[in-house]
C-alpha cells in the first residue's frame, strides 16, 4: 500500500536534518513511500539538502518550488500531486521518532480496511502543552478523505481549520482509533517557526 507524505518547508536548512534522517531510516518499503516536499519561498539550501539527503533512498520523492508564503497553499499542491492510497501530512522541522512509524501507519489501514482515518500519538519538547487535536501531523488518512477539503491561505492555524472542516464533514471522525505508541516528535516553538511567530503576536496583544 502506497503512502504519500506531504511536507511544506520554508528556509529550514538549519532545522530539517532530523526529519530527513528519520525518513531515511524508515523500515517500510521506500518504493511504496512518496515524500512530497513543497519548498515555499525558500531562500536557502533547503531544496538542495533534501535532494542530496533522500534522493537515493526514495525514488518516488517529489520536490517542487513555490512562492506562496503559505503552508496551506503548499499543502494543497502536495495533496494534488499525491498518488498514494494513504496520506500523512508532516512538518519539516519535526521528525518521526520510530523507525517503523510509516510501517505502523500503513499496517493499521491494511488491518482495518474499513477505517478512513487514524489518530497518531506523539511527543514534544515542552514542559506543558495543550492537548492538541487539530494539527495535521497527528492524523493519517485515506487519500479520498484527505483530498476532500482544501487548506486556506490564512497565515496562522490553517491546519486547525482544515482538520476542523474534515471533522465536521465526516461526523466527528466517529469511531476513530488511535495508534498508542508515539510516532511523531513535535518540535514546539522552534525559533523562527510559524508557531513562535504566532506566540509572539499573541504575547503582544495581537489576535
Amino acid at each position: 500500500m502506497k503512502i504519500s507524505l506531504v511536507i511544506p518547508v520554508h528556509n529550514l536548512e538549519k532545522f530539517i536534518e532530523p526529519m530527513l534522517c528519520s525518513l531515511k531510516y524508515q523500515t517500510y518499503d521506500h518504493n511504496e513511500v512518496e515524500p512530497i516536499f513543497i519548498c515555499d519561498s525558500c531562500e536557502d539550501r533547503t531544496h538542495e539538502i533534501i535532494e542530496s539527503y533522500l534522493r537515493e533512498s526514495y525514488p518516488n520523492m517529489v520536490i517542487i518550488d513555490r512562492e506562496y508564503h503559505s503552508s496551506g497553499l503548499s499543502r494543497n499542491d502536495g495533496l494534488e500531486l499525491a498518488t498514494g492510497e494513504l496520506i500523512w501530512l508532516l512538518d519539516g522541522d519535526d521528525w518521526l521518532i520510530d523507525n517503523s512509524a510509516i510501517e505502523k501507519v500503513v499496517r493499521f489501514f491494511e488491518e482495518c480496511p474499513e477505517d478512513n482515518v487514524v489518530h497518531l500519538s506523539w511527543a514534544h519538547n515542552y514542559f506543558h502543552i495543550p492537548d492538541y487535536r487539530f494539527t495535521v501531523w497527528q492524523w493519517a488518512f485515506k487519500a479520498e478523505w484527505a483530498k476532500s477539503v482544501k487548506f486556506s491561505s490564512q497565515k496562522y492555524d490553517d491546519d486547525v481549520k482544515w482538520v476542523t472542516d474534515l471533522i465536521k464533514k465526516y461526523n466527528g471522525f466517529s469511531g476513530c482509533k488511535t495508534i498508542t505508541s508515539p510516532l511523531y516528535f513535535y518540535n514546539f516553538n522552534r525559533e523562527g517557526s510559524v508557531m513562535s511567530e504566532r506566540l509572539k503576536e499573541l504575547s503582544n496583544g495581537k489576535n
